[in-house]
């Protein structure tokens, strides 16, 4: 036999009713006793009264002093929940969903997918619940909450682009940036329902605008203010739309989704107790994707389909990402997935079907760096060519600057795609199949941003990423060969490479911090090069050869395609100066107060997920 007990708000089962026993006084008085409970309270009733409640208090206080004055808490307004908001689900798998079913009128199946995952469980105000004076003494996310939405409307929502400034920063958004990721979906063209929503919208666009070098001129928060550099806009608009996602001012939850993940993204933190943001803020995307079950597959039938669909397409590749960039475990695995992950790439439009396969690629390569699956020798995963990719995601009429954008991240994935024993990553000839795939993948980066498509290219957190990538392959080069030409030759593109990073990182911090590494090293490396030129008296050589370099770009107009040009022929110097000594190491001379450790940990770990989730500390090391 079956018995259902009745529950209370929070969905446990209530306690039987103990019976209390009467104090010594009561006893001998034969009196009914009211003293001895062990709460401090006035019990309620749903028909008592304020009046009759704070006359028992004061009875009860006069009969027999306690040591606290008790008072009746007053009904606040709008407390009670007439329309029963959904406040808690209960998957399946929990025994209490059987029981909740059964016995709470209020719950309602989950529909998201056919059969549900479970109820949901609305919050029923209880007017029998006592009341408590330490109530009010006790922690409140909700009061907390209530104090933040006064912030957010006095200062967060008002933190947006004049229209003049956004419109520009909206066309550059929907022309580079949402059809390599379309994370919004239609929110941009469909009307806006919401004023919260339609600020964070316009506030998440203008953020992501902002890395592109045509939205410099329009960096302002305020109509007819001051220009801001990309380091103060962006900051004040991440920790607005943090500030109003914390106050829980956007219910929509697929929204909220959309949101996070965008934020997650685009923003840049700015000390070092911001580093794991981006990181964090992904995790409670895939937390929110899995509460509403958007993970399991729904009949094509249903009329939002495929924007969940491509939502969970958007949150898959960016779990993938953040784990390459921040060296994060992946949240969403394939065995917990209803959708077939190829049928939804292939259902995308051209642009995004093709971020995604360079993505599935990144999956793959990922597998090379889990616990375990350490390989004794060289390893390289086959990756079909760019090209053929091209083809088959159909992306053949998309503008070139978009397909560059998308060949940098393929030439990332490239580099990473092989993986070498620990005992020969510090050798100077790795395996000829290694070796060659990232060089030419690190020189195909440094072209295309340097020079094919500079300032031209859709300015999303894979361009840094590929271009810190190129870095480490070129300190490799330096740090490593034993033939002077080619460690002059490494030198080059670790100059322009450090060129092109300093021309970034004034929107992505982990640019930032190459930057503030590469450059000591390239300290030290002129500080052991002028030690060495006076040893072997190369001084005129070196001269020479600077002052020829020098003279051919006189007539060159300035840009960042001439300041790569005019660094990366200081390198040319060293040749004439090392090719005398061929063994010699200029690493070897740098300072020993220079913590070179730090920096080949940081650059080499690069090209192994090592180091990415420590970017600040080595901004803390070496800026």
């Amino acid at each position: 036999m079956v018995r259902f007990v009745e529950s209370d708000s929070t969905g446990l089962p209530l306690k039987r009713k103990q019976v209390a026993q009467a104090c010594a006084r009561c006893r001998r008085r034969k009196k009914r006793c009211l003293h001895n409970h062990g709460e401090h309270y006035v019990r309620e009733t749903p028909d008592s009264s304020p009046e009759s409640r704070e006359t028992t208090a004061r009875a009860l206080t006069t009969e027999d002093p306690a040591p606290l004055e008790l008072e009746p808490l007053p009904d606040r307004p709008g407390s009670r929940n007439p329309e029963g908001h959904a406040s808690r689900f209960i998957g399946d798998l929990s025994p209490e969903a059987i029981l909740m079913e059964a016995t709470s009128l209020c719950s309602h199946r989950d529909v998201s997918v056919r059969g549900g995952l479970g109820i949901w469980q609305p919050r029923a105000h209880d007017s029998t619940k006592p009341t408590s004076p330490f109530v009010l003494n006790a922690p409140s996310r909700q009061a907390v909450q209530d104090l933040l939405k006064a912030y957010v409307w006095s200062h967060c929502i008002a933190c947006c682009p004049p229209p003049s400034d956004y419109a520009v920063l909206r066309r550059i958004y929907l022309e580079k940036l949402d059809p390599i990721f379309p994370v919004l979906g239609g929110h941009l063209t469909a009307p806006v329902q919401d004023e919260i929503e339609g600020k964070v919208l316009q506030q998440i666009v203008s953020l992501a605008a902002a890395a592109d070098p045509g939205a410099t001129r329009y960096l302002r928060l305020n109509p007819g203010g001051n220009l801001l550099s990309r380091h103060e806009f962006c900051n004040s608009l991440s920790n607005s739309i943090q500030t109003i996602i914390d106050a829980g001012l956007i219910t929509d939850r697929v929204f909220l989704i959309r949101i996070l993940a965008a934020l997650s993204l685009y923003m840049q933190p700015s000390c070092p107790d911001e580093a794991d943001i981006p990181a964090l803020l992904n995790s409670r995307a895939v937390h929110q994707m899995h509460t509403l079950g958007l993970q399991m597959a729904s009949e094509d039938s249903y009329t939002n389909s495929q924007a969940i669909r491509s939502l969970f397409c958007c949150v898959w590749a960016l779990d993938r990402i953040n784990s390459a960039f921040y060296g994060r475990a992946c949240l969403i695995h394939e065995r917990d997935v209803g959708w077939d992950i190829d049928d939804c790439i292939a259902a995308q439009a051209p642009p995004f079907r093709l971020f995604l396969m360079i993505v599935a690629l990144l999956d793959k390569v990922i597998g090379l760096y889990r616990p375990g699956n350490r390989q004794e020798k060289e390893f390289i995963t086959e990756l079909p060519i760019f090209e053929q990719m091209i083809l088959d995601a159909e992306a053949t009429r998309v503008p070139s600057s978009c397909l560059a954008s998308l060949e940098i991240f393929y030439h990332s994935v490239a580099i990473l795609s092989s993986q070498s024993p620990s005992e020969n990553r510090s050798t100077a000839l790795p395996a000829p199949a290694t070796n060659s795939r990232r060089s030419l993948a690190a020189d195909r980066i440094t072209s295309i941003v340097g020079q094919e498509f500079l300032g031209q290219l859709s300015y999303l957190p894979i361009i840094p990423y590929g271009v810190s990538l190129s870095l480490s392959v070129s300190y490799r080069k330096m740090r490593h060969s034993n033939i002077p030409m080619f460690r002059s030759r490494g030198k080059q593109a670790f100059i322009a490479n450090t060129t092109l990073l300093k021309s970034l990182d004034d929107t992505f911090w982990t640019a930032k911090t190459m930057v503030a590494m590469a450059e000591q090293v390239l300290q030290e490396m002129d500080k052991a090069v002028a030690s060495i030129t006076q040893e072997t008296g190369l001084v005129d050589a070196s001269k020479k050869s600077d002052s020829t370099s020098r003279g051919n770009r006189e007539m060159s107009s300035p840009g960042i395609g001439d300041a790569i040009a005019d660094c990366t022929s200081q390198g040319v110097t060293e040749i004439s100066v090392l090719e005398a000594v061929p063994d010699l190491d200029v690493f070897g001379h740098f300072d020993p107060t220079f913590n070179l450790g730090a920096v080949d940990a940081a650059l080499e770990g690069n090209l192994d997920f090592g180091a990415s989730s420590n970017w600040f500390d080595w901004q803390q090391l070496w800026g």
